[in-house]
């Protein structure tokens, strides 16, 4: 990342923004549709970026639309200066798996109890659906050593036994990726370019899964 460059994390509870400095701004989930827009004016007037690395999915449904769409819009008021660069949390844990680094198996969870996701990046399996009781009742996930989670405000909601959770942010050229447990942490980076991503003019949330849709009189 040079001067001209900033990475956000769309994808998590508090959404996070990083300058290529490490100067950051939070907005926790239940402030993104109130804050947002302001934000994200008042850190272009102060940096003037152009490129935005973005670190889409899957995460919070609010977090992916309304962060994508204040993106696209910024840029289509910039007359699409903006260039976009965008990244799935499933590319990114996978090859800090291959680097020996993240366990094998990733707890998915985005606010649904009874959808939570469970992702073997070993094998590379396509991603499981389970409610978090039946989550504690498998057998193979009961090794501490092969599961994490990523920060989130429910952590209450999983097992004790499941306690390794991801923390990261940017500096530079670099996504520092902390593993966090009770006792410990590690912290391993994956260089961006290693990622090989594409230049686009827009950006589209990715929700793995269809948001749930309430329809008034139905």
């Amino acid at each position: 990342m040079d001067w001209k460059t900033i990475f956000m994390n769309i994808s998590i509870d508090s959404v996070t923004t990083y300058t290529w400095d490490n100067y950051g701004i939070i907005i926790p989930r239940d402030h993104v549709e109130r804050l947002l827009w302001g934000e994200l004016v008042n850190l272009y007037r102060e940096r003037w970026f152009e490129n935005v690395v973005v670190l889409n999915w899957p995460g919070w449904f609010t977090n992916l639309r309304v962060w994508t769409l204040c993106l696209n819009l910024l840029n289509t008021l910039l007359e699409n200066k903006l260039n976009f660069y965008d990244i799935s949390k499933i590319d990114l844990y996978k090859k800090s798996h291959e680097k020996w680094f993240l366990p094998k198996y990733w707890v998915i969870y985005i606010g649904q109890r009874r959808n939570i996701r469970l992702r073997n990046f070993e094998k590379n399996e396509k991603i499981w659906q389970y409610s978090f009781n039946e989550l504690r009742d498998l057998e193979e996930m009961k090794s501490v050593d092969d599961v994490f989670i990523e920060d989130v405000e429910d952590k209450e909601y999983y097992p004790e036994w499941m306690n390794q959770y991801l923390k990261y942010h940017t500096l530079l050229n670099w996504i520092d990726i902390y593993l966090i447990d009770d006792k410990t942490a590690d912290w391993k980076w994956i260089s961006i370019d290693e990622l090989d991503l594409k230049s686009l003019k827009s950006i589209s949330p990715n929700y793995m899964m269809e948001p749930s849709v309430t329809i008034s009189g139905k």
